[in-house]
């Protein structure tokens, strides 16, 4: 996973690997599970409807939800308590036509929090098979 995020005109690239578990859920839906940070995230990814949502620790009611051309606000769990971010999602690609990958996924969205701007984010997420 390839994150680039820009605050203030200030951009930081980060590359992460995680191991994760694949599977099918059917009707164009793939969910991708894995750990970040010591965090289990699910990630469904409806290729079909070409959404993304992604849900920390198991609570659906905090999930990130990226759609194109969608506004999504939700109330982020915190250790000091909630604040409302939003997601304002520009462009989603859902790619499973690879030969190096068995799907690559782009989202390009900026972040506001109370309505305010906060930063403009690109993630690209390349799935491969683990190699023994």
């Amino acid at each position: 996973m390839n994150t680039r995020q820009s605050i203030d005109g200030d951009t930081d690239v980060i590359d992460t690997v995680l191991d994760g578990i694949l599977r099918d859920a059917g009707d164009g839906t793939h969910v991708i599970t894995y750990f970040q940070d010591g965090v289990h995230n699910e990630m469904r990814i409806d290729s079909s409807g070409k959404e993304i949502v992604v849900v920390r620790n198991w609570k659906h009611e905090n999930a990130f939800r990226y759609k194109q051309n969608v506004h999504h606000v939700m109330n982020y769990e915190t250790p000091m308590g909630y604040m409302e971010l939003g997601f304002d999602t520009k462009y989603v690609e859902i790619d499973r036509v690879h030969a190096d990958c068995l799907m690559s996924i782009r989202l390009i969205y900026d972040v506001t929090q109370y309505g305010k701007p906060v930063s403009e984010n690109e993630i690209y997420i390349k799935v491969s098979e683990q190699k023994a």
